[in-house]
């Protein structure tokens, strides 16, 4: 559990495959994000293989949730390159339950666990170019951009020597 003042990080357990799965299939929170078409025993599966990397160290994903333990999001850290001290950061999404704020906490969150915990030096994440909210959190939390194609924006976040 990672404690912030608003919301808390927790990680995926199996019982949260159908609250991810209604995250992914709403239609105003998944516009921005690889679409899915899974089923609940298909995401359980999931999980339980997510669960193996975890226990390596290879991934993260986390429940984003208020401090009463409501679920409210998810956000992901993947891709994780030790000898290089990199990863990438995603699967950001928090519905509307969510407290203000909270998505300026999940990036500070996730930040101090990749940089702090983890000793990685550098995070980078892609966002689609119609996802303006989103482009101005990032902004806003100093990540910069490096590069885009047609469909997306890439950012870096490097950590604080």
């Amino acid at each position: 559990m990672i404690e912030g003042k608003i919301i808390n990080l927790r990680l995926v357990k199996e019982e949260d495959a159908d609250f991810i799965l209604k995250l992914r299939n709403d239609k105003e929170l998944s516009k921005f994000i690889s679409p899915t078409n899974i089923n609940l025993e298909e995401q359980i599966k999931w999980i339980k293989s997510y669960k193996i990397r975890e226990e390596k160290k290879e991934e993260f994903y986390f429940i984003v949730e208020s401090k009463i333990g409501v679920p409210c999001g998810t956000v992901r850290v993947y891709n994780i390159n030790y000898e290089n001290k990199e990863t990438t950061w995603g699967s950001f999404i928090l519905d509307k339950t969510r407290p203000n704020s909270a998505s300026n906490e999940v990036i500070e969150l996730s930040l101090k666990f990749i940089f702090e915990k983890l000793k990685l030096k550098k995070v980078y994440l892609d966002v689609r170019k119609e996802n303006y909210k989103a482009i101005h959190i990032y902004k806003k939390n100093n990540f910069l951009k490096i590069g885009e194609d047609r469909k997306n924006y890439y950012y870096i976040k490097k950590a604080i020597e």
